[in-house]
């Protein structure tokens, strides 16, 4: 009895080891269910919404004429930052709806969400098949790329950086609608005489989107260090700049296939706007990711240190 005990003992004690380990993996803060159903009905609905404006805007019975080429390339950037974060936002609900590998049901997602953009902008433009596949392979491929944002398996750390997102992008939809409402250009340095509207809002931007991350996280108790912080600050600028990279292939490839000769002016404007996206994500990026350290640093209480045993 005794030898049977003493081989029994490693046993319990492993198994202890594997229930604390256990435990410990679901005690780990998860993204709230609220926050999932916000993200995932703000990513349907604005690609949604986005495709079909996208249609409005340039879609023609007959096909596109150059005008509407060129008008298609100008509009692409929203579809894809809203890919992007769509693709991004399907990659961190998929594992929570279907059980399997995190990083398998991830892709799942993403590639998903990507094929179903595809689907309904091919379908939307079909007339024109090769300006139709181009498009299609563009939303496919920023939904793809997003997606890549979901892999850490700090699941609650990325939801943190896409409610940030999510708040950017509603950033953006309002100058949208402030710039048609009127004739001020704020997002734009094409039209601002001395850049500092140009400079100055991203920055803006990036730093509400790092308070943002930063009052997700606190309010989860997620136990997030440092690095966790400053990652999801750094997420919608980062989103940002990979949507800016994607639109530029884009559109060089759009223009390619859909025009004979791009104008010298329709360049300049071009490359102008491609100089401030990426500018402006670069500065929205720093500005998030400092903003969240920052807040990190300054606004959460701190652990009391033990007290150091007397000797006797």
């Amino acid at each position: 009895m005794t030898e049977t005990q003493e081989a029994q003992d490693p046993i319990k004690e492993s198994a202890a080891a594997e229930s604390a380990t256990t435990g410990t993996e679901h005690a780990s803060p998860q993204p709230g269910l609220v926050a999932l159903w916000v993200l995932s009905a703000s990513a349907v609905l604005s690609l949604a919404g986005v495709v079909f404006s996208l249609y409005r805007l340039t879609g023609m019975a007959d096909g596109l004429d150059d005008t509407g080429v060129m008008l298609l390339a100008n509009s692409l950037f929203s579809p894809i930052i809203v890919a992007a974060f769509a693709g991004a936002v399907a990659g961190v609900v998929t594992p929570r709806l279907l059980r399997g590998p995190q990083r398998a049901m991830t892709a799942l997602g993403f590639t998903v969400i990507g094929l179903a953009a595809g689907a309904v902008a091919y379908t939307s433009f079909a007339v024109d098949a090769s300006i139709a596949l181009v498009l299609a392979l563009v939303l496919l491929g920023s939904a793809v790329v997003g997606g890549l944002f979901a892999l850490p398996r700090r699941s609650v750390t990325v939801v943190a950086g896409l409610s940030a997102t999510l708040l950017l992008l509603g950033l953006m939809f309002a100058r949208g609608l402030f710039e048609s409402a009127t004739s001020v250009s704020l997002f734009s340095d094409p039209l601002d005489q001395y850049g500092a509207l140009g400079r100055t809002l991203p920055f803006i931007a990036g730093l509400a989107c790092g308070v943002c991350a930063f009052l997700y996280l606190r309010k989860k108790k997620a136990g997030v260090k440092l690095l966790g912080h400053l990652l999801a600050g750094a997420i919608p600028g980062a989103i940002w700049l990979v949507s800016t990279v994607i639109a530029q292939i884009g559109v060089e490839v759009l223009l390619g296939v859909g025009l004979d000769e791009v104008s010298p002016l329709d360049n300049a404007f071009l490359a102008l706007s491609f100089q401030w996206q990426y500018n402006g994500s670069m500065t929205a990026m720093f500005a998030g990711a400092f903003c969240a350290v920052l807040a990190f640093g300054l606004l959460l209480p701190k652990t009391a240190k033990p007290k150091a045993a007397n000797r006797s």
